[in-house]
């Protein structure tokens, strides 16, 4: 299902998940939530595995595979917001709100973990003709270069 690749200090994994446009998509509601239910356990599973500790700050790249592309400025955000979301509830399980519905069970709010400014997100797509997902966290290094931007300490 996944495979994991690893260059320095950078996490990259591949995962064979069906990402659609969440914004043009029409089909029945219990199709879309086993959809998402899907995406955020794999992502999840993911994490839970994950041994090493994620680098903060980060920049999370999102790259869809499929055989074809989606509108970038709009349709792919949206195609990555479930998995988006439970990315950010893994990395902060503190900003994921508790809350109990009607019915009495206990429900997760995990919409707002991933605003954390720690986190740059980044989206892209590659045509393959399997539809996938690759995520890559990379390492911000937050260090100014001090003789590249020209600054004199004296």
């Amino acid at each position: 299902m996944s495979g994991q690749d690893t260059t320095d200090d950078s996490i990259i994994w591949n995962l064979d998940l069906k990402t659609e446009s969440e914004a043009n998509c029409s089909e029945h509601w219990v199709a879309k939530s086993k959809r998402h239910k899907t995406q955020q356990f794999f992502i999840r599973s993911l994490f839970n595995g994950e041994a090493r500790e994620i680098p903060m700050p980060c920049e999370i790249s999102l790259i869809r595979v499929s055989p074809r592309f989606l509108d970038a400025e709009e349709n792919l955000p949206m195609a990555f917001k479930w998995i988006k979301d439970q990315i950010g509830a893994c990395l902060f399980p503190e900003k994921v709100v508790l809350y109990r519905k009607k019915s009495g069970k206990i429900a997760s709010n995990k919409g707002h973990a991933d605003s954390d400014p720690r986190v740059k997100w980044k989206y892209g797509q590659e045509k393959g003709k399997r539809q996938s997902i690759r995520i890559e966290i990379r390492p911000l290094n937050r260090l100014i270069d001090v003789e590249r931007i020209g600054i004199d300490h004296a």
